[in-house]
Order: structure tokens, then sequence, then C-alpha cells
């Protein structure tokens, strides 16, 4: 569904309307979907089953402001107990998309883009385990862009299933994004709901967009228990951790009392092989001391082994528990210790029924508050190795040690480097060579205080690697550094159409030392979105994607640039070109035109020459740098065909296809289809995907071929010429679809690669309905069969093409010279394995026609250049010299004089190719003479070799 979804809520009656897509919604279809809600049968762990989870996350207590995380947690970011929707899986930081998982689009609610968020379809809800350890939920609501102004939704949100905490009432499409908060103190259970606005589900995308809970630090003082604190995080193998009961199922609350050895304890955490429990110390608590063991619930079974850790160093391992064991008491010293990490990992077999127990677990902490002095005589000194950090030694009888930071950026973020305490004043870091490294010291003494931090920072010397910077367009077209963009209307009310206004750039390190982007300025009605933070730091083989916005609300051609600026002195100051078409309505007038999209790809090929406009009514007649070519072959037969389509401007919201077939046939095979909402946009995505509308073809070695799109044909003989003529095209008609040698930004001709470009007959003849850039291509040879019907060469499976079309058009005159011979007839041609070829001609332009006027000429269209004509002929009535012969014109020059197809041939019914080399065409068609001295001139066939 997704983009796919939306349909327009008016089309144009013309031939160019193609047909729109069925609603999804049509007779109430669904696909319902949930997650951890199905009750366990047989085996709950059959084929490796497990319901991991990572909890919400608090603020770990006793750092300084500098240094510390945020207490927010992003439910995105968090493992759900329960979910259902209405429409394929809930999406994380995306909208809710198609029924597929990860189909979705960046989240937006009314023109606004949020990174993070759930993107969900009413009716849906999705619950977490807060434990009571949050107290604010805060989120933006609203309908995502993806559906347009359709839909209607409620968001609500309960504290499980027994309150309800807030109600948005209706929200539709056309509203803002609404930012909400909810006091969620002592909840356990959030339940997030979104029904239907009372009118069906149909086009109910909705996004809790920046989805977030608040659990503040909560500083241990005194004797804790700790399932009455916070932890810093928690995972755990098979649905949540429980708070004083065992772990239970998958479900939050569905445990019992915890039990080992049939003991029982008020106080505890039931978790399941394999899991993982942090809490923030701060340095200020003595000794932990909990009983464990495998909960009773599994009776016998499970095997298990508890670890505490602390600042990531093992503390206390034990020994394998088993489901007959007795609780084991443990205690285990934790002076000096910031985080505290308790670890159930399985007893070395699987995770089978590894029910834990962490009984009575708690933490004697002291009442100290009171920080140590800030180091003082920091100092830095770089070197080939690394940066040497040198201080004075704190004097504090209570000192811990000391913990060291590091950052990018003065500003941070900065990241600690010293999970264990040094003990003395000094630290080599080996740090990213060639760039500019910033540090913060900061004392600790031994009830976890924490010392304002002391600064400094360096650079280390490169030690004769690199960095280089690699940019790469993830569009793919048209150049690596150059970004393509469209968009209607005004951003705080744009139309429902789908649109290209955003582009990622990845920026990637190939070099073998440390890259850092500095800045992204930007210049032009563009911005970052979102802002990435700088300078990025990038090692060797890695690489940061940068998403770019278009957000003009004006000008219809807009241009601006991105620059990266980085330390690869080769490139410091990296240029990427931004083009963005803007229209103030869909359709309308307001379309880009095939010179702006021409210029907005960077293309510099010539569509007209001198001449003011494409607009021929279908006269088919190269223009510009134009190659005429009703057919095709592959360029390299290793290789397929590519092909990418550059912008779809047509009624909206139809699709579009592109479709190749064999030139013997009108058998078409499909390309690509691009969506239906995109009928008004640069890079239109595929019909059914979120892909870019991009795909390739083989048609068979040697295969001549034509291409399709929709109705209209690349051979304008089989396109419909009424409406053209009525238009007041001269003939030959019938250029629907045309095709242009595509140049970079420099004019350097792009190896087979064409732009091409197609109208629907007798509509406007604006030419930008659909364009494409298709490379591996090359024209075909032009082979006419000349006097007779179109047929496939059985030797070599060349299709040569009758001299009269489906129209009644021909390219020869008088238009009454006679087809004479006949393809039925069974006598043998000499010299060739194509009889068919030579058992009809033309030449006879009526028998009262005198010897001085016996003539025929053919003007056939080609662009202009150079030219290899070979020109098939045979006698089909004389068998003797002298009863038949002419000359031979090319563009007004006499190439073969006094021509006697039986002196050449050798005899009758002989085939004669007769090559005229370096025909040179300067008026967009090639005209060939034939005029006969003795009787009738004849000939069999054309070929235009390219």
């Amino acid at each position: 569904m997704g983009l796919a979804l939306t349909l327009a809520a008016c089309s144009q009656n013309t031939t160019e309307t193609q047909a729109v897509q069925d609603d999804p919604y049509a007779g109430g279809q669904s696909y319902p979907w949930s997650d951890r809600l199905d009750p366990v049968t047989g085996d709950p762990y059959a084929g490796g089953q497990t319901y991991p989870w990572t909890g919400v996350r608090a603020a770990a207590p006793g750092l300084t402001a500098l240094a510390q995380g945020s207490n927010d947690n992003f439910l995105s970011d968090l493992s759900w107990t329960s979910a259902t929707n209405a429409w394929g899986p809930i999406e994380k930081d995306r909208s809710n998309g198609d029924k597929a998982a990860g189909d979705g689009l960046p989240i937006t609610i009314g023109g606004q883009v949020f990174a993070k968020g759930l993107g969900i379809h009413a009716a849906s809800e999705v619950s977490y385990a807060l434990g009571g350890m949050c107290n604010t939920f805060t989120a933006q609501i609203g309908m995502d862009e993806e559906v347009g102004d359709r839909g209607t939704v409620v968001f609500q949100v309960w504290n499980g299933t027994a309150a309800k905490l807030y109600d948005s009432g209706i929200v539709r499409g056309i509203d803002a994004a609404r930012p909400i908060s909810v006091n969620v103190a002592g909840v356990q259970n959030l339940r997030l709901v979104v029904t239907n606005g009372g009118d069906g589900i149909s086009f109910d995308h909705a996004d809790w967009a920046e989805a977030k809970v608040s659990c503040p630090a909560q500083q241990p003082s005194g004797e804790n228990q700790l399932s009455d604190l916070p932890w810093t995080s928690a995972t755990n193998a098979w649905g949540p951790v429980e708070r004083d009961q065992s772990n239970g199922e998958k479900l939050l609350n569905d445990g019992r009392p915890l039990t080992i050895g049939e003991q029982v304890f008020a106080k505890g955490f039931g978790v399941h092989a394999n899991a993982t429990l942090t809490f923030g110390l701060a340095a200020r608590c003595n000794v932990f001391t909990a009983q464990v063991g495998v909960d009773d619930e599994v009776v016998e079974k499970g095997s298990v082994a508890f670890q505490v850790f602390g600042d990531g160093v093992k503390l206390y391992e034990s020994p394998v528990r088993r489901g007959t064991d007795a609780a084991l008491p443990i205690s285990v010293p934790v002076s000096g210790v910031r985080d505290l990490r308790l670890v159930v990992t399985n007893g070395g077999d699987t995770i089978s029924f590894d029910h834990a127990d962490w009984a009575d677990a708690k933490v004697s902490c002291t009442e100290d508050t009171s920080p140590p002095v800030t180091p003082k005589a920091l100092s830095a000194a770089p070197a080939p190795d690394g940066i040497a950090l040198n201080w004075a030694d704190n004097t504090e009888p209570d000192l811990a040690g000391y913990r060291v930071y590091r950052s990018p950026s003065a500003n941070g973020p900065y990241g600690l480097l010293t999970p264990q305490l040094l003990t003395t004043s000094a630290y080599s870091d080996p740090a990213p060579e060639g760039v500019q490294s910033y540090y913060q010291v900061v004392s600790v003494d031994t009830a976890g205080n924490t010392s304002l931090p002391a600064t400094t920072n360096a650079t280390r010397p490169n030690s004769g690697g690199s960095p280089v910077l690699t940019i790469e367009n993830l569009d793919s077209v048209p150049f690596f550094d150059r970004l393509v963009f469209s968009r209607i209307g005004s951003l705080t009310a744009p139309p429902s159409n789908g649109v290209h206004d955003r582009v990622t750039l990845r920026i990637r390190n190939t070099g073998t030392s440390l890259l850092r982007v500095s800045d992204l300025p930007i210049s032009g009605p563009w911005v970052l979105d979102p802002a990435p933070a700088f300078p990025a730091d990038l090692v060797p083989g890695s690489s940061i994607d940068v998403r770019v916005r278009f957000v003009a609300e004006a000008t219809r051609y807009n241009t601006g640039t991105l620059t990266v600026v980085s330390n690869d002195t080769s490139k410091p100051n990296q240029a990427v070109q931004l083009v963005g078409l803007w229209q103030s309505v869909s359709e309308g007038g307001q379309e880009p035109n095939p010179f702006q999209i021409r210029d907005a790809f960077g293309y510099t090929l010539s569509l007209v020459g001198s001449e003011p406009t494409l607009d021929q009514k279908g006269l088919v007649r190269a223009q510009g740098d134009e190659v005429l070519s009703a057919y095709w072959q592959r360029a390299d037969e290793s290789l397929p065909v590519t092909v990418s389509q550059l912008a779809a401007y047509h009624t909206q919201p139809n699709t579009s296809t592109l479709f190749w077939h064999d030139k013997s046939n009108s058998t078409s095979n499909t390309v690509l289809t691009h969506t239906a909402i995109d009928g008004q946009t640069v890079l239109p995505r595929l019909n059914g995907s979120l892909a870019p509308g991009s795909a390739s073809f083989s048609p068979p070695a040697g295969a001549t071929f034509g291409l399709r799109m929709d109705g209209e044909w690349s051979d304008p003989r089989r396109n419909g010429q009424t409406a053209d003529r009525s238009a007041g095209c001269q003939r030959p008609c019938g250029q629907h679809i045309r095709f242009w040698p595509a140049k970079d930004r420099a004019g350097v001709l792009l190896p087979n690669t064409y732009f091409v470009i197609m109208d629907y007959a007798g509509i406007n003849y604006d030419y930008n309905d659909s364009v494409y850039i298709v490379t591996n291509l090359k024209p075909a040879p032009v082979l006419l069969n000349v006097g007779g019907a179109t047929f496939t060469d059985p030797q070599t499976g060349n299709v040569w093409l009758s001299d009269q079309d489906q129209n009644g058009d021909a390219p020869f005159l008088p238009s009454t010279a006679i087809n004479e011979g006949s393809a039925s007839s069974t006598y043998d041609i000499a010299a060739t394995n194509n009889d068919l070829l030579y058992r009809t001609y033309r030449g006879n332009v009526g028998g009262a026609t005198p010897q001085e006027s016996r003539q025929i000429s053919f003007n056939i269209p080609v662009n202009n250049g150079t030219y290899l004509v070979k020109l098939h002929f045979a006698d089909l009535t004389w068998t003797t010299p002298g009863k038949r012969i002419f000359d031979v014109s090319a563009e007004g020059v006499v190439r073969v004089p006094n021509l006697d197809i039986v002196a050449q041939s050798g005899g009758g019914k002989t085939a004669l190719v007769v090559p005229l080399e370096g025909v040179q065409v300067t008026d967009g068609k090639l005209t060939l003479n034939l005029k006969a001295s003795v009787d009738f001139p004849a000939i069999s066939g054309i070929e235009i070799v390219r």
C-alpha cells in the first residue's frame, strides 16, 4: 500500500489517461498483523524460538552534565511486549508503508519529517513494559503524508487496560503534527492505541513521531533493593524482566512469586537467560548481595550461571545452578563501581527453561555527595603513536581515581575512554590520526562523586595514510555529485501527489586514515533533514548517509550547492550540485518542460538545435542531436539494457509503463511501471514499491527490438496517426517516442546512452509525459523490403519492414509505383539465402509513362550523418543484359550510372547488392533516385547501416 495507496480526487478524460490503481481497501480488505500475542503451545522453544526484549533505560546517576547521556527513551529503540496492526507490521522509524516489513517512508506529518517514531495503521495498539520507572511520555502525533489528506484516526494512551490517560479526538490527514505530553509516573504497562475515526480504516496511516518516555536517574543511598531502583539498561531472552516476581511468560506481570528451592522471596528480579541488567551506582556503594538460582516455575529443568560485572570487569561468577538447587547467597564488593551489570547466561547447553532469579538483590551505599577537585595542569602531547595526557595528582584522601573522555568537537558529545578508574595522573590515547581530539578529565572519589572536567585538545600526526572522501548519490542518476528534486505547492498544504523532495547522499571514507567531516553548508532552498551532528569521524571503510530536503515554495527552476567540508586535502570542499523543479499546482500548465528536465539532470544534448520548439505534431524528422531509429540493438551483448525513469509529467494519478518488444512482433515485455501517485514528479518510484523507477532487460543475443510506452511505440509506423494529421502533421507522422544521445555536463558523449522522451498522440506534443535515460543501446540498421510485406529472414533473424505501413504512408514517389513480383513464388533466387527479399520489387511507374519520366525516388527519414547504404536488386523479368538500365543517385549525386542488374549479377533471378559508401545526409532524410533509360527501374530492398 504505502505511497501506492493514494488516489487522486479527479482525472482527465484524455487519450493519455491510464488505469488508476484499484482501491486497496475494496471489500474491507486488511492485512492484520500481531506480535507476541499468541499463546505458547507444545514446546515453547521449538525451532530455537525466543522473545527477546529490551527495556526502558534510566539515566545513570552521578554523571557530570557534559558526560551524561539522555534519560529519554525512544520507543522505536525498545522492545514492545505486544503489538497489533491492521495493515502489515508496525514500522520503527518509518511510516506504515505497505504490507511488508521495512517498506515505509520517512515519518512525515504536515510537511515535518521525523527521524524517530512508530508508523502504524488503525486499528492498532502497542504495549511497553515501563515497570513504574518513567514519569513522562511525549510524542508528535498525526496522519502520515504518504496518504495525502486522507484518513481519520483517534490516538489514545492507556495505563494497561485500566485507565485512559489521553485521547486526541479526531485527527485528520490535513492536520499538522500535534505535540502531546502524558504523565506516566507509576505506569507499569504503557499501551498506545490508534482507532479509526468512525469511518472505517481506509488510509488510516498514523504516526507516533518522536514517541519517547523520560525515565529519570535515581541516586542510590543507604541499603537499596535493586527492584526498587531504575535500571540503566535491560535485556531478556523471553519477554520482559519482571520486578518482584518470576520471569513467567512473554507478557509483563505474568510471573509468580520468586521461589528457589521452595524458598519464597518478596523482592528481586525474574529473568530468562540470556539476560542483562545494568544499574548506575555512581561509585557510591560498597557491596552487592543477592540469593540466586533457577525459579521453581520450571521445576527441575533449566541450568544457568550468574555473573556480576563492575565497570566492565567481572567481579563474580557462580557455578552452574540447576532447577534442583537451593538458593545460593552471594556477596560481591562494589566499592568505586560506577556501572553494576548483572548477567545470566545459559549453563552451557541451550536457554530452554532457563528461568533465573536475582532474589533479594540489593546494594549498600554511602551518603557522601561532595565532589572532588577538578584535575589541574592538564596537558596533551601529540606523538606518532597517539596523544599523551598528563595532569597533577589530586590530594583528596578519599580519591578513587580519574576518568578520561574524548570528543571530535569541543561541544561534545564526549565518549568515555576509561571504563575502569585510572589510579595514576596520566593516560596515553591512540587517538585518530590527522584530526583534532578534545578531552575532558574528571576526578572521582570513593563515594562516586565526580568533579567538573579539566579540558585540553591536540592533533595526532598522520603516520603515512590519508583519508579519501568519496560521495555517492543514492538515486544513482544523474551523477554522483548532482542531486535532483521536485515538489509541488506550499510546505503547509501541498497536494497529495508523490514528489521527489528528499535525496540521500552517502559520504564514505575510502582512504587509509580517519576522515573528519566538519561541516555541510548548504545554499538555496534546501535543508539537511535531519541535520547531523558535526564533526563526524569516519574510519577507513565507513560511511554516513545525509538526507537533503527540497523546501522551495516559489521559483520553478532552483539551484544550490551542498559542500562537504573535510580533512581530505585533495578535495577539502567537495561541492555537490542541487537542482530542484517546483510547480505551484499539479498539472494545470505548470509542469516542467523537457528542456528544464534535461537541464535539471545536467545533460547538455541539443534537443532542437536552432528551432524554437519540439512540437512537430508527430512529424518524423530529427531535431538537434536527435537520432531517428524505430528499432534498437544492445551495444554490448554481454550487458543488459538499463533504464532509469527521470520524470513523469502526465495525468495524475495514472501509472505509465515501459515495455520492449522484438521487432518481428508486438508481444510486449514489461520493463517498469511507476506508481500512480508519482504522475507529476522527477524520479518516480516503481509501482507497488518505494524503490526508484529503474530496471534492466536483456533481449536475446543479436535481437533487434523496439520500445513501447503505454500505447505508443518507438516505431512511428505502429502508432495511430489520425490525431497527428488532424493537428497538422505533413507526413510521415507518429513520432511519439524520441531519442537523443546523452552528453554529460562537459558536453562529452556518454557511450551508448540515450535521453528518451515521449508524448501521447494528439494531446499537446510537450514530450514530458515520460522521460528516461537508457544505456547500452545502439540504433539498428534500417531494413526496407521494397514492394513486399514485412518478414523475418529465417537465416539471420533480421526483420525487413514493408515499404508501406499500416497508415498508408510510404517513403517512395510516385506513390502509385507498382509493387511487382510475388512473395509466394517458389523459384530460386541465385546468390542469396534470403530469397524472400528479392521475390518482390518496385519501380514500374505506369506503362503510359514516357521513358524520360520513368523514375522512382525514396525519402527515408534519418538523422543527419554519413551512412553506408546497401541496395538490393534482382531482375525477375529479364534474363539477358540490356533490357533494364537505370541510374542510381543518392543525395542528388549519381553513384551508379547505367546499372544493368542482369549484366552485373550474371543473370536473371540473381541477387545483386550494390553498396553506396559515405552517403552524406544533411536535410534529415536519405534521398535515393532510380531513373531508367531502358524499361523501368527495379529495386527489392534498401539497407541503411548505422
